[in-house]
């Protein structure tokens, strides 16, 4: 019995700090770029500039985009860019929760857009980030555009990540704005925050 009891706690304390957030503080008089970058992946580098925001009711709420260098499962080096989003619970203490490890598409992300619009039935309004991917190929040249939603929080909700939408995502993500060897060429629809907003209100949001 003591032996179940033990292995249930462990297995406790390894499964919390992936399901809830994490509590960081700001320090006194920190910019908002210094407490990003310290409470950002080890070794990892802004990407973009740092966002506050009130999102769903919450004033200063800070986003912010870290460039990272990682390892595939063969070991192949790689890279990612990882957003978060820092909440406050206080004038001084935030909760960090990950919005997402955007992942390379023939190249690195860029985060070409953040913001806000409805992308469901609720009333509150959904995060949307917009990526871009550079495409240098043999057969074809361009940008790959990529459209994420995430669903807003619930009041009192800290989880350690945000929810993904993929459906909706789906929807109003571009496609390659490219061009081919053959001649071929392709535009994508879903390249802005003016152009998801239009295609979030065709589907009726």
């Amino acid at each position: 019995m003591k032996l179940r009891f033990a292995l249930f706690l462990l297995a406790f304390v390894l499964w919390a700090p992936f399901t809830y957030a994490q509590e960081v503080r700001r320090l006194e008089h920190e910019t908002l770029a210094d407490f990003a970058q310290r409470n950002g992946p080890p070794q990892a580098k802004l990407t973009h500039k740092v966002i506050e925001t009130a999102a769903w009711g919450k004033q200063k709420a800070i986003m912010a985009f870290y460039l990272v260098h990682i390892e595939l499962k063969d070991s192949t080096p790689a890279t990612q860019v990882d957003g978060y989003l820092f909440i406050p619970k206080s004038t001084d203490t935030y909760e960090k929760i990950l919005i997402r490890n955007f992942e390379e598409e023939g190249d690195t992300p860029k985060i070409e857009a953040v913001f806000f619009a409805n992308a469901d039935k609720d009333k509150a309004r959904e995060l949307i980030v917009i990526c871009s991917w550079l495409q240098r190929h043999y057969d074809v040249n361009g940008t790959l555009y990529g459209t994420f939603i995430f669903d807003d929080l619930r009041p009192g909700a800290n989880p350690a990540t945000l929810v993904f939408l993929e459906g909706v995502s789906e929807r109003v993500s571009g496609d390659c704005d490219c061009e081919w060897r053959d001649g071929r060429k392709k535009t994508s629809n879903y390249k802005t925050a003016a152009s998801v907003k239009a295609g979030l209100k065709r589907l009726g949001f």
